[in-house]
């Protein structure tokens, strides 16, 4: 029997590999970059380069922003590009795979990674869907591979779901949740394998009836988003969905709001939408969020979202969260 030899410790990564120099990739390559780190990346691509490096420069204002100590410009000397994948793997402490869903793609990418990084490197995917034990399919050494998915965009939020697969290390989750920590992130780890996993999940719940309100004609879509920025966003930035439920049952919390409206609850969530894409609905969803842009393009606003996302860690650094003063957040 083959013993797993011990993985590299966190103090011993520093060159990190991004498979993969899309928009997440380029967000990990900001951020990385931001905390000392050196980054070898592949792509087959060859315009992902100048992408990747225009990218990070159009990341490093919000970064500065937030960390001190940062210099005006980032240092793109200490990014490097992999001519194969197998480069990629050989020259990495640690290889973040940002390749496209597509299972096949996947199964490219990693079983190659696989084939050429040494035992004691850990595999992470940023795949946003595709359950890790799926993924370890495609490995010889699967025990060092899980998930680390990260949220747009990814150098500013701190969330990023740590998902192990049937078959992933203990220890390899532990140094990926501490990776993650060391990059200022905030890891939570998810005990049970999904399609979507927990996030998106939430998503895109919220999404299909946004859609439904929007395509059954209940709300502009205007106010569709401005009940969420004015209303349930507010209070679900400083406490989740659980605790506002809890909050709402008043002193006698979630057991009194239940014991009142269980029935009601249950009314409500068989009367919630489930639309589906069709053209119809994907014209009125087109035509309201072209009237929701009202004329500024994507770029002003994803500018104008990363300095408002500043401002509000800002605020949340200031603003403890209460728990997080009476014990340490629990990891699992």
């Amino acid at each position: 029997m083959t013993v797993a030899p011990d993985l590299l410790p966190l103090e011993a990564i520093r060159v990190v590999g991004l498979a993969g120099a899309g928009s997440v990739g380029t967000a990990w390559a900001a951020l990385l970059l931001a905390h000392g780190y050196e980054v070898l990346f592949y792509d087959p691509d060859a315009q992902a380069g100048t992408r990747l490096k225009d990218g990070v420069r159009e990341a490093w204002p919000a970064l500065r922003a937030i960390y001190s100590g940062l210099d005006p410009l980032p240092p793109l000397e200490r990014v490097g590009v992999a001519a194969t994948l197998e480069d990629l793997a050989r020259g990495s402490d640690l290889v973040q795979e940002n390749a496209g869903e597509s299972l096949e793609t996947k199964r490219s990418v990693l079983s190659t990674i696989d084939a050429a990084l040494p035992a004691n490197k850990l595999i992470l995917s940023s795949s946003g869907g595709v359950p890790p034990s799926r993924l370890q399919e495609f490995c010889a050494r699967p025990e060092r591979l899980l998930l680390g998915h990260p949220f747009h965009p990814a150098y500013l939020v701190p969330l990023v779901e740590v998902v192990g697969g049937e078959r992933t290390r203990e220890d390899a989750v532990d140094l990926a949740m501490r990776f993650y920590t060391a990059l200022g992130k905030h890891p939570i780890r998810l005990k049970k394998e999904m399609v979507g996993h927990l996030t998106n999940r939430l998503q895109f719940a919220v999404l299909r009836e946004a859609i439904h309100c929007l395509s059954e004609g209940v709300a502009s879509a205007d106010d569709i988003d401005a009940s969420m920025r004015w209303g349930l966003g507010l209070r679900w930035a400083m406490v989740g969905p659980l605790m506002t439920f809890n909050l709402a049952g008043g002193p006698g919390g979630i057991e009194q709001l239940i014991d009142r409206f269980r029935s009601d609850v249950e009314q409500w969530w068989g009367a919630l939408g489930a639309p589906m894409l069709t053209d119809q609905v994907c014209e009125k969803l087109f035509a309201g969020v072209r009237e929701l842009r009202h004329g500024i393009s994507n770029d002003e606003w994803a500018r104008w979202r990363d300095s408002a996302l500043v401002e509000l860690l800002r605020f949340r650094s200031a603003l403890p969260y209460p728990a997080d003063a009476i014990q340490p957040r629990q990891e699992n």
